[in-house]
């Protein structure tokens, strides 16, 4: 007799060994009909569902920052702040950005007053001396910001942000006035 068949013979025996006995049920501890059965999916379900749109500790925040016209502002930052935090956004060329608070991404929950930093390069000009001998002249010209002063401070640019959960903030801002 091979292996397989000797496994299949006791489990044949202890199969047959079984059939004229009868089982005593364990006692029930409690017992859940239909409709407790209905009201626990009910419950687990939106229990899931509110894990799932919760942000924990932060939540995702992330948006555009564009001028009336709906031309992108193609470099800066965004500065969330409260009185227990700050967080920043970098304003890459497309416009967008999305905030990071410390090394974490994302924003804990809250509402924020908001401000935009613009970046601007100097433009540096060097003409050669009249004569070709002598030193050249650099000129170095500061740029103007594209933006208005005001959304360099949180405290005048009026723009709020509240974080609940995942946050999608588009901000428009207007040429110097």
């Amino acid at each position: 007799m091979s292996t397989v068949q000797m496994i299949l013979y006791v489990n044949r025996m202890v199969f047959n060994s079984f059939q004229g006995l009868s089982f005593v049920r364990p006692p029930v501890l409690f017992s859940v009909d239909t409709n407790m059965k209905k009201r626990l999916t009910i419950f687990f379900g939106l229990f899931l569902f509110t894990l799932a749109l919760g942000c924990g500790k932060n939540c995702s925040v992330t948006g555009k920052v564009t001028f009336s016209d709906g031309t992108p502002l193609d470099r800066g930052t965004v500065l969330f702040e409260n009185d227990s935090m700050a967080a920043r956004g970098t304003i890459k060329k497309d416009g967008t950005f999305t905030m990071i608070s410390g090394d974490n991404k994302g924003v804990p929950k809250g509402t924020y007053k908001v401000s935009i930093g613009r970046l601007t390069e100097p433009t540096i000009t060097t003409t050669p001396s009249p004569d070709g001998k002598g030193p050249s002249k650099v000129t170095i010209t500061a740029n103007t910001s594209p933006i208005d002063t005001k959304y360099s401070s949180s405290a005048k640019s009026g723009l709020t942000c509240e974080v609940k959960g995942r946050t999608k903030y588009d901000i428009t801002v207007e040429p110097p006035q």
